[in-house]
């Protein structure tokens, strides 16, 4: 790439930075790890991940604390990078209960986690989340020892580029004011504040047009319209019908919520699926969170359904 950063080879660039993970797993002793790339006016962006799902490793970009992770600890001071270790008895009980931890982490099997914020020049550019199966993993040396490397892990994340957030013009600014007054909109914007999601970027119906929306708590909005890359092809049927699979609901209740007919419903599944390259429904579904190819709505496809893939 060109630019700021000069020119870099981003995916030697990644491969290095995977490489030094597996060698700091000698000091850090890690059964998964995510790198993130986030910032001011940035969504973020994985940049590397062993262990963790794919659904785990989404939702601690999208519902991990990244600005206040004291959140989950009054022991981080201002200054310090890296938070003590968030899931002891001691330290991390909030964030032990939390839906992120129960839902994903334990669920997978992770009895303890770390988090290191990451730090160039003068502001923070990315996240660093280890887990292990074994409690106490990261007590002592192992905590010593990333917090040692946070500075390097900075530099290096702070070569990747970020998503920046769009310009804002006149059809930015319209396609917002329009949003703020859908009723159905202000609903599930009322839901993501009530949530533990940062921010979240997903399609919205918008008088028969598909935007693409970001929102970034405590609910700001930036919005413009979907272009043909956005929606992959994918009818506005067919999102509807990928948006109640991301609740968990089966052909049964994707018929009901949409008023469909139950093979209508299976013919669209097979029809996004072959669109989308996914071997499976679930493959298409972590396709859709993680390109943000959903359209969420309070009554056919609710955000805390979309997070927790659970029509219950």
């Amino acid at each position: 790439m060109d630019g700021e950063h000069g020119t870099v080879d981003l995916d030697k660039l990644r491969r290095d930075l995977a490489t030094s993970l597996q060698l700091l797993q000698r000091l850090v002793p890690y059964d998964a790890v995510l790198v993130l790339r986030t910032g001011h006016g940035r969504r973020p962006s994985e940049i590397c991940r062993t262990g963790y799902s794919s659904t785990t490793a989404w939702a601690l970009a999208h519902m991990f604390p990244a600005v206040d992770t004291r959140r989950f600890t009054s022991e981080m001071s201002d200054c310090a990078p890296l938070p003590p270790t968030i899931s002891t008895s001691g330290v991390g009980a909030g964030f032990t209960t939390s839906r992120l931890f129960r839902e994903h982490l334990a669920a997978e099997g992770y009895a303890e986690g770390m988090s290191l914020v990451l730090h160039h020049d003068d502001g923070p550019v990315g996240m660093a989340h280890f887990s292990s199966r074994t409690a106490g993993a990261f007590d002592g040396n192992p905590r010593d020892a990333a917090l040692a490397v946070s500075g390097l892990l900075g530099s290096i994340v702070a070569m990747f580029p970020g998503v920046e957030e769009p310009p804002r013009d006149d059809v930015h600014a319209d396609v917002e004011q329009r949003l703020l007054a859908d009723p159905d909109f202000v609903r599930h914007l009322r839901e993501f504040c009530r949530s533990h999601l940062t921010s979240v970027d997903h399609l919205w119906d918008l008088d028969g047009t598909l935007v693409s929306v970001d929102v970034v708590q405590p609910g700001r909005v930036v919005a413009r319209p979907a272009g043909a890359a956005a929606t992959r092809g994918l009818t506005r049927r067919e999102l509807q019908v990928l948006s109640a699979l991301c609740c968990g609901a089966g052909d049964g209740e994707i018929a009901s919520r949409l008023h469909l007919g139950r093979r209508t419903v299976e013919s669209y599944l097979g029809s996004l699926r072959q669109k989308l390259g996914a071997a499976s429904r679930l493959e298409a579904v972590v396709i859709a969170l993680g390109a943000g190819l959903y359209v969420p709505h309070p009554d056919r496809a609710p955000l805390g359904q979309i997070v927790r893939g659970s029509s219950r």
